[in-house]
């Protein structure tokens, strides 16, 4: 068999197998059916649809977040915390991560965490005048008006006419965070 061939015969056995491989692990993720929820409690119900979104996760961070969203505001907090614990624990965590968890714990009112995580989310390198406006935002939407503002005018002398800029800062003073864009 000369070079060219066997070198395809390889190709073709890889693709084979990365296709099989890609077939195996979507028949072992959950689908939806009826029985799944039937005769079963709310909060049953609940653990079957969060547990089933986290086998399809593929363990994105975006995703774990909002399966611990869904966990620590519905009254879960451990289950929730664990996650953003292993979100926050990866070597790959981004700045946007802390933001969404620093939104769910001022969701639950727990201003303190909030500010910790929006402090993260804020102190990491490379922040844009978008993400400065939305921590600004952020801030003064869990309280504190004066760190918030500084952050926000810094921001908005270099876009002052950013519509979600505004729309960010106008829904903060009203207690509303702004959402991630």
């Amino acid at each position: 068999m000369n070079t060219s061939r066997l070198v395809a015969f390889g190709l073709v056995c890889v693709l084979a197998g990365a296709l099989l491989d890609q077939a195996i692990a979507q028949a072992r993720k959950v689908s939806f059916t009826p029985e799944m929820i039937a005769g079963k409690s709310t909060a049953e119900k609940a653990a079957a649809f969060l547990d089933g979104a986290a086998e399809m996760s593929d363990n994105g961070s975006w995703e774990l977040i909002a399966i611990g969203r869904a966990w620590y505001l519905g009254g879960n907090k451990d289950k929730g915390q664990a996650l953003f614990d292993r979100v926050t624990s990866s070597e790959d965590v981004e700045s946007s991560d802390w933001y969404r968890i620093g939104h769910v714990y001022a969701e639950a009112g727990e201003r303190d965490k909030a500010r910790a995580a929006f402090d993260k989310f804020g102190s990491l390198e490379g922040r844009s005048e978008k993400h400065l406006i939305e921590y600004g935002a952020a801030l003064i939407a869990i309280g504190d008006e004066a760190t918030g503002e500084r952050r926000f005018a810094r921001a908005m002398e270099r876009r002052p006419r950013d519509f979600w800029g505004w729309t960010a800062a106008g829904g903060a003073y009203l207690g509303v965070l702004p959402m991630l864009q």
